[in-house]
């Protein structure tokens, strides 16, 4: 036996007839157990599939989300409606970077002027969108955003 005091984010359980050792980690300095899922999971009142279908929601949303940044870039191309944003498409196509990587940069840039708009309660600014997507293929800073 040790003098170290026990870790109490930590349960060891062994079966003194057994080789196995299981060693769990209980979180015991943060927030409600109601709000942590491994103890949910760990007292049963959530199943795993429960979590995971969760999580693949999640993802679900992202691709959504994703595939219509870029079907409104892939509209914008075709209309040519704004203009400017077929210009930027040629010029990073000239610059080596391929039309999938190009698309996938101008829809990012997209997402940003969306979240801004979103985040300040205001119209889209087009001048703004315009200037981001023109300095491609280098991203914005965080603070530029």
């Amino acid at each position: 036996m040790t003098d170290k005091p026990r870790d109490s984010r930590y349960q060891v359980s062994a079966d003194r007839e057994s080789a196995v050792r299981r060693v769990r980690y209980v979180e015991t300095n943060r927030g409600d157990a109601d709000e942590c899922t491994l103890c949910q999971l760990d007292e049963g009142t959530i199943g795993a599939a429960e979590v995971l279908e969760e999580e693949l929601t999640e993802s679900e949303e992202a691709q959504f989300v994703r595939q219509q940044l870029f079907e409104v870039i892939e509209n914008q191309l075709r209309d040519n409606d704004p203009p400017f944003v077929q210009s930027v498409l040629n010029k990073l196509v000239l610059v080596g970077i391929g039309r999938e990587e190009a698309v996938e940069m101008m829809a990012y840039i997209l997402s940003l002027e969306i979240q801004k708009t979103l985040s300040q309660d205001s119209g889209f600014d087009l001048q703004n969108y315009e200037k981001m997507l023109r300095a491609l293929p280098d991203l914005p800073d965080d603070e530029d955003v």
